[in-house]
């Protein structure tokens, strides 16, 4: 950390002070989360209780090469404790971050921005959250390493980057599987009310000294969705599909091609919401218990809710109800409180009735990015972006 430190402020130094500036974060994330789901005898989740604080401050600085290009460089710390585990002091320390990051705003209102490094989540702004990670493991796996990049304008935000969460084991760690993941979601308001989004995953799940099996598992998610003018402060409506290609290239060489019916509908007013999501369709998991050289592929090839490895040999349904409030306290401090609600086809076999369980939480985040600097255009072309959406 010393040797980090070090650097940063000789190559600070290394910069004209005219055009430098001391940058600044801190992160604050507390969550207290109940999951209850012996009803359905834990089939499609466990009950236990997600109770933990993560502190992530990071330091810097920002240099402004011209009046609408910005670049930063930062390094931090990830602090994470999970309540009642009796952790020392030195376990708290969970990573440390560092990263690059660039803003450059053009003409006529379009922002980019890109990221290298190992740099927190949140810079990834996609609702990646069901299919594609849980909410769980989004909490636990707070960091990226790799590169992000994004971009918006009054009609459309765009994003792509890389994650490497594993990369091949060695004699220490002959289990350990090479691991990366593209990640990219959008959205293009083509039509008044009318836009047209996507969500992707290209997860590459590669070798072990121990295995050298690959499995392939790219999922992507495009939609139509309504967002009509209302009294309501939030009206979504959104349809599409999820489409999936799957292969093991061993035990199963023939790929496979999970898919199925996705559909989200967000009323929301004085802080209150009802976030409503539908499934029909396949099993999107087929492989969750095949294991190779011994080792269960389980969660490290299946990231998504449990919910969506519905365990039929057919297509059936599932809906994800979620009540929220969540009140504006100010542009770096939220609370929200979560009531979620999980429905599904019932199966005698498996021992699941139609209500599989449900979730209580308490979520508290400061985030005081929002009063560093942030690069701004020329008045006289100033333009709002995209409204609706994804917002810096």
């Amino acid at each position: 950390m010393k040797k980090i430190a070090s650097a940063l402020l000789i190559l600070s130094l290394s910069v004209p002070s005219m055009a430098q500036k001391l940058d600044w974060n801190v992160n604050f994330d507390y969550l207290f989360r109940n999951y209850e789901y012996d009803r359905s005898n834990e089939v499609y989740d466990t009950s236990f209780t997600l109770h933990a604080a993560r502190l992530t401050p990071e330091i810097g600085f920002l240099v402004k090469q011209n009046n609408s290009v910005f670049h930063r460089v930062r390094v931090g710390i990830d602090v994470f404790k999970e309540m009642g585990e009796g952790s020392v002091n030195k376990e708290l320390l969970r990573d440390i971050i560092f990263y690059y990051n660039a803003e450059a705003v053009f003409r006529g209102g379009g922002r980019f921005q890109a990221i290298a490094g190992c740099f927190p989540r949140r810079f990834a702004e996609g609702d990646y959250m069901g299919p594609f990670f849980d909410d769980d493991i989004l909490f636990y796996d707070n960091n990226l390493e790799g590169m992000f990049f994004k971009y918006r304008n009054r009609h459309i935000f765009a994003e792509l980057g890389l994650d490497w969460p594993g990369m091949l084991g060695d004699k220490e760690h002959p289990l350990r599987r090479e691991r990366f993941q593209v990640l990219s979601s959008g959205l293009w308001n083509f039509a008044g009310p009318f836009s047209v989004g996507w969500r992707g995953s290209f997860y590459h799940f590669a070798c072990s000294p121990q295995s050298p099996n690959v499995v392939d598992n790219h999922m992507l998610n495009p939609w139509l969705e309504w967002t009509p003018f209302s009294f309501l402060d939030e009206l979504k409506l959104s349809a599409g599909g999820i489409f999936t290609y799957q292969c093991d290239r061993m035990i199963s060489p023939e790929p496979v091609f999970p898919m199925g019916f996705y559909s989200s509908q967000v009323f929301g007013k004085w802080g209150v919401s009802i976030d409503n999501r539908v499934y029909y369709g396949d099993d999107l998991m087929p492989y969750y218990s095949l294991e190779f050289g011994g080792v269960k592929y389980g969660r490290e090839l299946y990231m998504g809710d449990r919910g969506f490895n519905t365990r039929f040999d057919r297509p059936s349904w599932a809906d994800y109800l979620n009540v929220k409030y969540e009140p504006k306290l100010s542009s770096w401090l939220n609370l929200s409180v979560v009531l979620s609600f999980r429905f599904g086809e019932p199966s005698e076999l498996l021992g699941t009735p139609v209500f599989r369980g449900w979730q209580q939480s308490v979520a508290l985040k400061v985030n005081l990015d929002s009063l560093r600097p942030h690069p701004k255009a020329p008045k006289s072309e100033q333009r709002g972006f995209f409204p609706g959406y994804f917002k810096l």
